[in-house]
């Protein structure tokens, strides 16, 4: 298998940062290195993302943008591949990692994206949405991918092919997918890699998170976007 470097990004994530950290250390095929991109975090996390040895690129602005933070550590990020990480997703298994690289060179594709199961301390319908969008059965998409950036594996050179777009902030990763599928590239979902996601795909029910997604959802879904939902939307 190629090599790949870790890409975390973290505002404040003390509370999970040394328990992702100790089972990226514990994976049988360790990174080359890990790029840690911090949006200004005041709990501690930088300064132990620094004690662990990684490398810590600062982002701070006043308008966070998803693509940016993605792009900006993608940048430093130097191996053929790149594990992106959410700074509170713990890896399951020592083999979590590898299981994505696996699946990336046998169907030979520009992303992998693994399952992510909920914790004793998820909400309901975090558990709901998780154990109902991740299931047990690997998805080879080719045309009408769903990605999620928390734990996959990206192509670089993909990647340099086409960077995350930074005019949207949200739903970045599924935008990225489908350009690559446009331009005849493979995403898989490849179950048998595991991450713990407490927080699961859509932050419990955040209104305003809700209503920010759906509007980058509509540029995807445009023929699935009935008037009234477009007037909702203000798109």
């Amino acid at each position: 298998m190629l090599p790949y470097d870790v890409l975390i990004r973290c505002k404040n994530e003390m509370a999970d940062l040394p328990k992702v950290a100790k089972s990226l250390s514990s994976q049988v095929f360790p990174p080359n290195k890990v790029v840690f991109v911090d949006s200004g975090s005041t709990d501690g996390s930088r300064e132990f993302a620094l004690q662990q040895g990684y490398d810590v690129v600062d982002y701070v602005t006043d308008r966070f943008n998803y693509s940016e933070s993605l792009n900006l550590g993608m940048e430093c990020c130097s191996s053929p591949r790149v594990l992106v990480l959410s700074a509170h997703c713990i890896l399951v298994t020592e083999n979590s990692v590898e299981r994505l690289l696996e699946a990336m060179d046998v169907f030979n594709a520009a992303g992998v994206f693994g399952r992510q199961i909920p914790t004793e301390h998820s909400s309901p319908l975090d558990v709901r949405d998780l154990l109902t969008v991740f299931g047990r059965e690997r998805i080879i998409y080719e045309a009408h991918p769903f990605f999620h950036n928390a734990f996959s594996v990206i192509d670089r050179k993909a990647w340099e092919e086409v960077p995350f777009d930074d005019s949207v902030n949200g739903i970045e990763d599924r935008i990225w997918a489908l350009e690559l599928c446009k331009r005849g590239k493979k995403i898989v979902y490849e179950p048998n890699a595991l991450v713990y996601h407490e927080h699961g795909l859509n932050q419990t029910s955040d209104p305003a998170r809700a209503l920010r997604v759906c509007k980058a959802l509509a540029s995807l879904h445009r023929d699935d976007v009935v008037e009234f939902s477009n007037e909702v939307l203000g798109v």
